[in-house]
């Protein structure tokens, strides 16, 4: 390789394509309702990180790259670490002041993202991704971040010997192409329809098809070599057609599309970015009238700056939203935070990003970092602050992440018992009989053991506790037999609905999901019968496919179902409500107990995680169970 430097044009109408897709991202993550399919704004980055860096270090002739390993490494090092890390380690020192709670993941999330790793510790973590609940780590928008840098270490090297080993750049194109198919179809096989998709979602092998697809577009259609002189008056009106295509079909799919459609995964993903990629191909032509559209100054502002915007976006909101906040913004909050937002990336691309790729970072440290203390009066305010601040965050962000500073509660899922049955004919898997008869309890969820054995309630008769009497409903006789199969919040009310209903058989798991109740219901085929209610409290822990929510009710399509909506700070949610009232709408025999209206403005109901329930919460869930049956 030889040691040229970069050679790359600049087309504004690319800094308009960040631009829409950073919006794109922070309007998903905001929770807004007509932009469902903003998270494919990371879609759009990947495709086109692939065409610039290829772009950037592919030769015009020959087979040797245009740029230095060395160099190239350095330039992006400079380009991503040092404002990545400023995020870093000021969101986990705000953490350590104002949310200790988030210490016990965050900890292990800020050590994956320092090293670009994040994506396969989210992946490989021991709780899944809709195991975890509270706020989300202010960290968690670096998996894209990590499959980037990761990317960045390996392509130019498989680029290299590509070039060497095919020597013609249409063969190496067609394998590049290749590949990206193999990436995609690896996506598709691994996803399972209502399942946790975080492996598919978050894996290196299962998004460079993304980043492929880019890096072939600039073997097919090179930067360099783009010019208006080379196309006929037809061919311009051709390609500024397929462009405002290309780019109505990508708005559309943010209005349109949702994470949860089956389709995104088996194929979805990538006909978005090849359309991403003839998006990209066309605004990067000199004829383009788009590119001329998206140059629009404020546009380019913002895409100059979506590096910092995407960095910084997450952090703020999740350690400035409250959990009850979470799936419900307040818009005055959502302006504040947007400014705040703009303001620190316009500082971190000024003062952090462009110095440090401009002068590097020794020459950065020695004008900004290091002081001669002979000349500190002569220094300016601002460098004075600076140069106190940053040791006394760095001190405070090794204290925190060598566990010096704990946190200030467990988590809730530790303080659980994970499973719970009362009533219930099959034995509880997983433990023995003796664990069994040492975990079980009668009045109240039983405290975790060890981290990682499962705790088990059982309860047989009820028990009445101190100053209280037992609850009886108004027609205690009108169902012959009543089954409740739900999650973790079913295990919250099971000893209130115990009390109510002595009969009744409950059968609760944290984390559990639709399809995994599918597995479940015959084992309770004896409440498949008339004059018999079924509870189904689920959708906590993730949304479902329709065909799985099907045959969960058919397996109970002689009973009278009770489905309980939910109420949980996640982004699934409202997807989840949608699907349980269609359903409702559907069957007579079906009824929607609205859990989300009831408790939607009532955060003291919950838990500081903003999903199990305390006191309050418990009694007013349980009585609009009790209200359901009794009509």
């Amino acid at each position: 390789m030889s040691g040229k430097s970069l050679n790359h044009r600049y087309i504004p109408g690319l800094d308009g394509i960040r631009a829409l897709a950073v919006l794109a991202v922070i309007a998903y993550h905001f929770n807004f309702s007509w932009a469902r399919g903003g998270f494919l704004g990371v879609d759009i980055f990947f495709v086109l990180s692939g065409y610039l860096i290829t772009s950037t270090i592919l030769p015009l002739k020959g087979n040797q790259l245009t740029v230095s390993l060395k160099k190239f490494w350095v330039g992006r090092f400079r380009r991503l670490l040092p404002a990545a890390y400023v995020m870093i380690v000021t969101s986990f020192v705000w953490a350590m002041l104002f949310h200790k709670e988030l210490l016990h993941t965050l900890r292990g999330d800020a050590l994956s993202s320092i090293f670009y790793s994040s994506n396969w510790w989210f992946i490989f973590h021991k709780l899944s991704y809709f195991d975890s609940f509270g706020s989300p780590s202010p960290l968690k928008n670096l998996w894209s971040l990590a499959i980037e840098e990761q990317f960045y270490l390996i392509w130019p090297l498989l680029l290299m010997i590509g070039l060497f080993v095919v020597k013609k750049q249409n063969k190496l194109a067609n394998i590049i192409f290749c590949g990206a198919l193999c990436s995609a179809f690896v996506m598709a096989l691994l996803y399972q329809p209502g399942a946790d998709p975080s492996r598919v979602y978050y894996g290196t092998d299962t998004r460079c098809f993304e980043l492929l697809i880019g890096c072939w577009l600039a073997l097919v259609w090179p930067m360099k070599r783009l010019s208006s002189q080379k196309l006929s008056a037809n061919h311009v009106k051709k390609l500024n057609t397929m462009s405002f295509i290309a780019l109505t079909i990508f708005l559309v799919s943010i209005v349109y599309v949702d994470e949860y459609q089956s389709f995104l995964y088996r194929g979805g993903m990538f006909l978005f970015c090849l359309n991403a990629a003839v998006l990209i191909a066309c605004i990067s032509h000199p004829v383009s009238i788009l590119g001329k559209i998206l140059a629009w100054k404020p546009l380019c502002w913002i895409g100059s700056r979506s590096y910092g915007i995407y960095l910084w976006h997450y952090p703020v909101m999740v350690l400035g939203t409250p959990i009850h906040e979470i799936g419900n913004p307040s818009h005055w909050r959502i302006f504040l935070q947007l400014l705040l937002i703009l303001m620190i990336a316009e500082l971190s691309y000024r003062f952090i990003e462009m110095p440090i790729r401009k002068e590097g970072f020794r020459v950065y440290c020695q004008k900004y970092l290091i002081c001669n203390k002979n000349k500190w009066g002569s220094l300016t305010f601002p460098r004075k602050i600076s140069t106190v601040m940053v040791p006394l965050f760095l001190l405070v962000f090794f204290t925190g992440m060598t566990g010096v500073v704990g946190e200030s509660q467990q988590n809730p899922s530790k303080t659980l018992p994970t499973t719970i049955k009362i009533n219930g004919d099959e034995p509880t898997p997983n433990l023995n009989k003796q664990d069994k008869q040492a975990e079980a309890s009668t009045d109240k969820p039983s405290q975790s053991k060890e981290e990682g054995v499962e705790d088990v309630q059982e309860i047989e008769t009820p028990k009445q506790e101190e100053n209280n009497t037992i609850i009886e409903p108004e027609k205690d006789e009108f169902y012959r037999g009543i089954l409740a199969i739900g999650d973790s919040l079913m295990i919250d009310i099971a000893p209130s609905l115990h009390n109510m209903y002595p009969t009744i058989t409950i059968d609760g798991k944290i984390g559990r999901q639709v399809s995994q109740a599918v597995k479940l219901a015959p084992n309770y085929a004896s409440f498949n019968q008339p004059n018999h209610a079924v509870i189904l409290q689920l959708g906590t822990n993730g949304y479902f496919t329709t065909d799985q929510m099907d045959a969960l009710l058919e397996a109970f399509s002689n009973a009278d179902i009770y489905l309980v909506n939910t109420r949980v700070p996640r982004s699934w949610e409202a997807k989840v409500n949608e699907a349980l009232l269609q359903k409702a709408q559907e069957h007579e025999r079906i009824t929607l107990i609205d859990w989300h209206a009831a408790a939607i403005n009532h955060p003291e109901y919950f838990a500081p995680d903003g999903v199990h329930l305390e006191k309050k919460g418990i009694e007013v869930l349980t009585k609009l169970i009790q209200q359901s049956l009794n009509k």
